[in-house]
C-alpha cells in the first residue's frame, strides 16, 4: 500500500480542530458549523484520493469533522432550548404583574397581595381644596389629584362624571353626580379609587373636593355608589343582594349597575340588580374592586337623593 497524500487529510484535520475548539461557544459556533462542513468534504475528498493508500490521516479528518458538527447541533439545540426558556419566564412574570401599583415613593420591596397594593395606595391620598372645573383632570405625583381613595364631592353643578384608566381594563368611570339639593336628587359624593394615570372628565360640573379616606376603615355590608374594595370595605364572602331604595317596578330595567373586577387576572364581572332582576347572590374575594352605581327612577315620587342609596349585602351559605 502506498504513502497516504497528506495534503488534503492536514487541512481536513486543521479546520475540523478548530471548529471543534469553537463548537462550545454560542453564536461564534455557527462559524465552527462552517468549518466542520469543510473539514467533513476535505476528508471525504482525501479518502477517495487516497482509495488505495493508506487513510490514517484522512480518516482523521473524518472522524473531527464529523464529532464537530454533532457537538455544534446538540450545543445549539441547548442554548435555543435555554433562550426559550428565559423568554417564557420572562412572559409569565410579566402576565402575573399586577396593574395596581402604588407611586414610585413606595418602599415595600416584598411580594404584596393586591389588598395589601390598594391599603397602601390609600396611604398616599392627598386631600384637595375645592377644584373648580377647567378641563380634563389627570392623576399622578405631580398633578393636582395624587393616586389614592377618595369620597369625590360635587360642590358646584350636576352632570355626568366620566373618565379613562390608563393601567386597569375595568374599574369603569361614569357615575351622574351633582351639588346637594340638585334637582335631580344625583349623588354628591362617590367614592373612587385613582390609579396613576387615570383622568376625569366632569360635564355640566363645575367645583369639585376630593377627600383623602383613611387607610384603616371599618367594613360594612351596605355600599353607596362608586368603587369598593374587598376586604377593605366589605368582607370577602357568598352574598345576597337587596336596597334601602324603593325601585319603581314599571321601570324593569332601573337600578343597581355594578362591577366586579379582580386584578389577579385581569377579569371583570358584571350584574344587574334591579325591579326585573332582583334575586341577585354574588361571591366576593379579598383585594377584589366593586363599582357600583344607580339609577333612581322613584326620585321624582320619593325626593330622596342618590346619597341615601345603599347596596345591601346579606350573607348566604
Amino acid at each position: 500500500m502506498k504513502t497516504e497524500r497528506k495534503v488534503i487529510a492536514i487541512v481536513s484535520i486543521a479546520l475540523g480542530g478548530l471548529g471543534l475548539i469553537l463548537s462550545y461557544i454560542p453564536i461564534v459556533n455557527n462559524i465552527a458549523f462552517i468549518f466542520g462542513v469543510l473539514a467533513l468534504i476535505l476528508a471525504i475528498i482525501a479518502l477517495f484520493s487516497n482509495r488505495k493508500n493508506k487513510k490514517l490521516l484522512s480518516l482523521i479528518g473524518l472522524i473531527i469533522s464529523v464529532l464537530t458538527l454533532v457537538i455544534v447541533l446538540v450545543t445549539q439545540s441547548i442554548y435555543g432550548k435555554a433562550i426559550d426558556d428565559i423568554g417564557k419566564n420572562n412572559i409569565k412574570t410579566s402576565s402575573s404583574s399586577k396593574s395596581v401599583k402604588v407611586p414610585k415613593h413606595s418602599t415595600s420591596k416584598k411580594k404584596q397581595t393586591t389588598l395589601e397594593l390598594l391599603n397602601q395606595l390609600a396611604s398616599t391620598s392627598k386631600s384637595t381644596d375645592e377644584i373648580y372645573v377647567t378641563g380634563e383632570i389627570t392623576v399622578g405625583d405631580e398633578q393636582t389629584v395624587s393616586p389614592g381613595i377618595y369620597d369625590l364631592s360635587v360642590t358646584g353643578g350636576s352632570g355626568n362624571i366620566t373618565g379613562s384608566r390608563k393601567s386597569v381594563n375595568g374599574m369603569f368611570i361614569n357615575w351622574l353626580g351633582g351639588a346637594p339639593g340638585n334637582d335631580s336628587g344625583y349623588a354628591s359624593h362617590i367614592r373612587i379609587v385613582l390609579l396613576d394615570g387615570d383622568t376625569l372628565n366632569f360635564s355640566n360640573i363645575s367645583k369639585i373636593k376630593f377627600t383623602a379616606v383613611p387607610e384603616k376603615i371599618t367594613p360594612s355590608t351596605q355600599l353607596g355608589i362608586g368603587n369598593f374594595i374587598v376586604g377593605r370595605d366589605i368582607p370577602a364572602g357568598n352574598y345576597k343582594l337587596s336596597t334601602n331604595m324603593t325601585m319603581n317596578p314599571q321601570f324593569a330595567n332601573l337600578g343597581w349597575t355594578f362591577s366586579i373586577y379582580n386584578d389577579e387576572n385581569g377579569n371583570e364581572r358584571s350584574q344587574d340588580y334591579n325591579p326585573g332582576n332582583s334575586d341577585v347572590v354574588v361571591s366576593l374575594k379579598d383585594g377584589e374592586i366593586i363599582t357600583t352605581s344607580f339609577m333612581n327612577s322613584n326620585y321624582y315620587d320619593t325626593k330622596i337623593s342618590d346619597d341615601n342609596a345603599k347596596l345591601i349585602f346579606t350573607t348566604v351559605k
